[in-house]
């Protein structure tokens, strides 16, 4: 019992933080929309390019990840972030982003080659992808908040979904779930509005949820990080 007060005080703990920072830095939400602007243009500009604009666009793609986490890791740490960092951050991750990248795209290569001409490959496939996905979950918060990198960075994350499966990756689902539905049953409510509005409002909101969403991953990964239940429970313990 003491260990489900443990986990909810944390989620809420977590969920308090995450709503001071998107409250306080809500512009950081048009950040989605600007990465979305600059990936379009690039994408018109580089199509022409064959192979090479689709690696050029890669790393674009990868610079506005970097990005991103950048944002997110100064919520987190300073629960502040302004145009600065989101300039700055196009290069603070980029390279453990792409190794990472790197690193799972050849086997992911391979297994797709191998499982072309085998009954039911799409089907494995599929189940290699949802088990990475899940093994994978916490890597942009390895990255931005230990800066672990390369092969290590996989080991660190299997090891942290072992140890807390399910306080990660139930919040991470419900978390998910709520935002699909209250998207959902906001669009109706942009019927009618002129195109560009629609998409404007519409994308602010994704943006917003988005920050929302990832903030608080941030702050759930600080707490979980490093511990293990029984220590995260006489830790409580100590403070009651």
């Amino acid at each position: 019992m003491q260990t489900l007060q443990v986990t909810l005080r944390m989620y809420a703990t977590a969920l308090k933080h995450s709503w001071e920072c998107v409250r306080k830095n809500w512009v950081v939400s048009f950040a989605p929309i600007a990465y979305g602007i600059i990936l379009a243009v690039l994408a018109s500009l580089l199509a022409p390019l064959g192979i090479v604009g689709g690696l050029l666009f890669s790393l674009a793609t990868q610079a506005c990840v970097s990005s991103g986490l950048f944002l997110i890791k100064n919520l987190i740490d300073d629960n502040k972030a302004d145009f600065n960092d989101f300039l700055n951050g196009f290069t603070v991750y980029i390279w453990e982003l792409l190794l990472i990248t790197f690193i799972i795209w050849i086997p992911m290569r391979v297994a797709a080659m191998a499982l072309a001409t085998v009954p039911n490959g799409a089907l494995i496939y599929f189940l290699i992808t949802l088990v990475l996905y899940i093994v994978l979950n916490p890597v942009p918060e390895f990255i931005y908040q230990t800066r672990t990198a390369g092969l290590e960075l996989i080991s660190a994350s299997y090891n942290f979904i072992v140890e807390n499966w399910l306080e990660w990756l139930l919040p991470n689902i419900l978390l998910g779930a709520a935002g699909y539905l209250l998207l959902a049953s906001f669009e109706p409510l942009l019927f009618g509005l002129p195109g560009f509005l629609s998409f404007f409002i519409y994308s602010f909101i994704v943006g917003l949820g988005l920050t929302y969403f990832m903030t608080f991953r941030g702050f759930l990964f600080a707490e979980l990080h490093g511990t293990t239940r029984r220590s995260r429970l006489y830790r409580y313990q100590a403070r009651s």
